[in-house]
């Protein structure tokens, strides 16, 4: 049971699952962006809306700011989840010692 427990503290499931979630909004803030630099090349060359591009850079930048609202939530509730197990972890390993 202890070699199952060992794999577990090494696993991370958190961590990789925090991981993932990082990388996803990563993604998110990329392509929006991606096509924020499209449309700035595309608005140095003649026959382009100026709204259209004050939009995406507006849009951009909402989104840049919402993801790292939602990184800044999820890395503070990745700690709050570790503190909480390592409380209740401690319990158990009390219980070990006076035995």
């Amino acid at each position: 049971m202890s070699d199952f427990k060992e794999n577990v503290e090494k696993l991370n499931v958190r961590g990789i699952v925090l991981s993932s979630v990082m990388t996803a909004f990563g993604l998110v803030v990329a392509l929006v962006w991606k096509d924020t630099i499209i449309a700035t090349v595309d608005y140095l060359l003649p026959n382009t809306d100026d709204g259209t591009l004050q939009g995406m850079y507006i849009s951009a930048t909402a989104v840049t700011l919402l993801v790292i609202v939602l990184a800044k939530f999820a890395i503070k509730l990745n700690e709050r989840v570790e503190r909480e197990i390592d409380r209740v972890q401690s319990y158990f390993e009390d219980d070990d010692n006076e035995e």
